[in-house]
């Protein structure tokens, strides 16, 4: 490789979701960007003259035209910060108003397709309109009154036909957790700010996960209050990652019925006469999910498209027609009534949220630290004591086992796919960094602190190998400990 290359100057990029992040830096002193500049080059040969344009000419034009206040519109900037201050008020108004989301009215929920986060922006887009029973009015701080739909504590059902934006709306309400920027087309859309997605994730590895509320008299006599595998069920997965949520205090679960496991989901009448609940392991969300209501105060948010049977627990039903929404509460309730259906009892209570005390060891970045390959994916790098391990010690790091060979060693990863609300592979790169400082203190801790510790840490403080970390953004706290 002979020509020239290199002379790029780049930063990490934002999205649509505004997060805090260490790319830009603002005190009362300065500002600060953090870039990454490849030096001009042939071969192996730095050239000069181009590398000294690059840092005497194309650097301080770039800090002109992005830091500097007199070259930015100032109207846009105001604009955002006014926009992000009437999310974070919004956000804070839920739990007053007994809200777990609020819709604006005017808002754009379809995406231009599944690999964009980018509005569609078409003339046949129909923007929310919230229906009459369902609207409330909230007065922000900048933008005065607005009025949209808001989703009330409980068990709320998303009904409707097969492409009628059932799902559209549940994306829109799990991507409200953050702020969006203005022109997303969903700025007020939000969330409560620890509202999780559940979905079944076949292979997905358990470490002391207390499942009995769900699983629970396994055959041959196992038990499942601290139930450990790396290969889980689809309805084993949903069940742990609902215990797990539960555990860091999500106040909010949202399911996809595409994406949940049936068995886990309901179990008709006719199962029912077929296999007794005695024989039956598998204790159904719909025979829990009131339960996680009004004990536990966890609220849930669930599109349904097939199981009738949750209109018998149902708070709130939304239809959607066209995307376009209406209250369907009272037309669900009367159907329930007349065609009523058998909901299993069960077996035993709820039982108390999950509190593991837990150690993240050393071992795990023995060889160098956890790496984010991409936005799904982190590379660990653990000794062989810890590699060998069958199963794992460690309850938040997801890697299967492997056992020794005389191959040559392959290092596990983290899959984060089922994680839909994690939004930047900067974030991913903070959970990989987060997981090299829990690795720093052997102490015993539990999950919740753990976690609460990971997050209060700030973004600058995490190990950033040789240099300052640039590229890091805050992920939640709920996708740390997931």
């Amino acid at each position: 490789w002979h020509s020239a290359k290199g002379g790029d100057v780049a930063i990490d990029c934002p999205g649509q979701e505004i997060l805090e992040r260490t790319s830009a830096v603002i005190s009362d002193r300065m500002v600060e960007a953090r870039l990454t500049a490849g030096l001009p080059a042939a071969g192996r040969t730095i050239l000069a003259s181009a590398a000294q344009r690059m840092f005497l000419e194309t650097l301080p034009q770039l800090v002109e035209r992005a830091l500097m206040y007199r070259s930015v519109d100032s109207q846009t900037m105001h604009a955002l910060a006014a926009s992000v201050e009437d999310q974070e008020y919004l956000r804070s108004q839920l739990k007053l108003l007994s809200l777990v989301a609020f819709i604006g009215n005017g808002a754009v929920l379809p995406r231009v397709s599944g690999v964009s986060n980018m509005p569609l922006e078409t003339n046949t887009v129909v923007r929310f309109r919230a229906p009459p029973e369902l609207q409330v009015m909230v007065e922000l701080p900048n933008q005065g009154t607005v009025v949209g739909m808001g989703i009330r504590q409980g068990v709320t059902l998303i009904c409707g036909g097969g492409f009628n934006g059932k799902s559209t709306l549940l994306q829109a309400i799990e991507r409200g957790v953050y702020n969006h920027a203005p022109g997303d087309g969903r700025e007020l859309v939000v969330t409560d700010a620890t509202a999780t997605k559940i979905k079944a994730e076949e292979g997905r590895f358990v470490c002391s996960t207390d499942i009995r509320p769900f699983i629970n008299n396994l055959p041959l006599g196992k038990t499942t209050d601290a139930f450990s595998t790396a290969d889980a069920s689809g309805s084993t997965s949903m069940a742990a990652s609902i215990q797990e949520a539960v555990e860091v205090e999500a106040s909010t679960l949202l399911f996809d019925e595409d994406t949940c496991a049936t068995n886990f989901l309901v179990r008709d009448g006719r199962m029912q006469q077929l296999v007794s609940q005695d024989c039956e392991p598998i204790t159904p969300l719909v025979s829990r999910v009131r339960e996680l209501w009004e004990a536990k105060g966890v609220s849930s948010i669930m599109v349904i498209g097939g199981c009738g049977d949750y209109l018998d627990v149902a708070d709130t039903v939304v239809s959607m027609h066209g995307y376009v929404p209406s209250d369907a509460t009272e037309k669900a309730k009367a159907i329930a009534q007349c065609m009523p259906v058998v909901i299993e009892i069960p077996q035993i209570k709820y039982g108390p949220a999950l509190n593991r005390t837990i150690i993240v060891p050393k071992e795990l970045a023995a060889h160098k630290p956890p790496k984010a390959k991409t936005r799904w994916s982190i590379a660990l790098f653990p000794s062989d004591k810890l590699s060998s391990l069958a199963p794992p010690t460690i309850s938040d790091a997801g890697a299967a086992t492997h056992e020794r060979t005389d191959e040559p060693e392959v290092f596990p990863e983290l899959d984060l796919t089922a994680l839909d609300q994690l939004v930047s592979v900067s974030q991913t790169r903070a959970i990989a960094s987060m997981l090299q400082l829990a690795t720093q203190n052997t102490r015993r801790r539990t999950m919740r602190s753990l976690v609460s510790d990971m997050c209060t840490t700030a973004l600058g403080d995490l190990p950033a190998g040789h240099g300052v970390a640039g590229n890091l953004a805050r992920p939640r706290g709920i996708e740390v400990a997931l």
